[in-house]
């Protein structure tokens, strides 16, 4: 019987080609953890895409500062709803043009009440960059949630232990409506307070990140939680389509 001998004292080729590709075949995250990652995240095709399309925005509201020289955008007073700033975004590049035209339109940009890198201020102010940022937990959370057919039992399905167990005591449709109160309620107080100069108040940048993030990271569970509902109730459908053809068909 012939046996293959190591030439010149190396390792022998075929040995070492084998330890190469088990070596190779066992990436740092394993394909056993990284197959159910994958497969929960794109669960809801719809779900998984606005995370990435707010991921994206979120990310350019940081980036786009740096975009252009610094002082291109500060000390800056508009108003919400409206583009006021045209004559500053045609000097920026595409992307941050873009990006500042409908945060400009979307928002009053007043730099007193917006956070600044690069010596720009960013495309929104803070509260509303604070729910966007907070919007992507909110999100995220609901894509590894327990689907139901239930927007109420999926908001409470993404929380932690401790607050599920809480809050499922009031049954779905009164949790959602006590998770959407701590959302909302926060913000609006702090946001009227300020709007209508009561007792001549302006919010501090604390306070709008928390009430901001708060609201954000709700109103993210909700509209997780609806595209969650609308594809376990599609999936539901599908099952109950294919239960009732087999029986049909099925020989008596």
């Amino acid at each position: 019987m012939h046996v293959r001998k190591p030439q010149h004292g190396g390792p022998d080729p075929i040995v070492f080609q084998s330890r190469w590709k088990r070596l190779i075949g066992h990436p740092v995250v394993s394909r056993a953890v990284a197959s159910p990652v994958w497969a929960r995240l794109t669960w809801s095709r719809a779900l998984f895409a606005l995370l990435i399309v707010n991921l994206v925005w979120t990310a350019s509201l940081f980036l786009c500062p740096f975009l252009v020289p610094p002082g291109s955008f500060a000390n800056a007073i508009g108003g919400a709803n409206l583009v006021d700033h045209e004559s500053t975004w045609e000097r920026f590049p595409l992307y941050a043009r873009v990006v500042y035209t409908i945060g400009d339109a979307q928002c009053h940009q007043l730099w007193y009440r917006s956070f600044s890198l690069n010596g720009n201020q960013l495309p929104i102010d803070q509260r509303m960059t604070a729910m966007y940022v907070f919007a992507n937990l909110g999100l995220l959370a609901t894509v590894f949630a327990q689907p139901s057919t239930s927007t109420g039992a999926v908001m409470v399905n993404a929380l932690p232990e401790f607050l599920r167990r809480r809050l499922a005591r009031l049954g779905p449709d009164r949790a959602a409506a006590v998770l959407l109160a701590i959302g909302l309620v926060p913000m609006a107080i702090d946001g009227f307070t300020q709007l209508f100069k009561i007792g001549n108040y302006e919010s501090t940048p604390l306070a709008r990140v928390l009430t901001g993030g708060l609201a954000g990271f709700v109103g993210g569970l909700l509209v997780g939680a609806m595209l969650v509902t609308i594809r376990q109730f599609s999936v539901e459908m599908q099952s109950w389509y294919a239960r009732f053809g087999t029986e049909g068909t099925a020989p008596r």
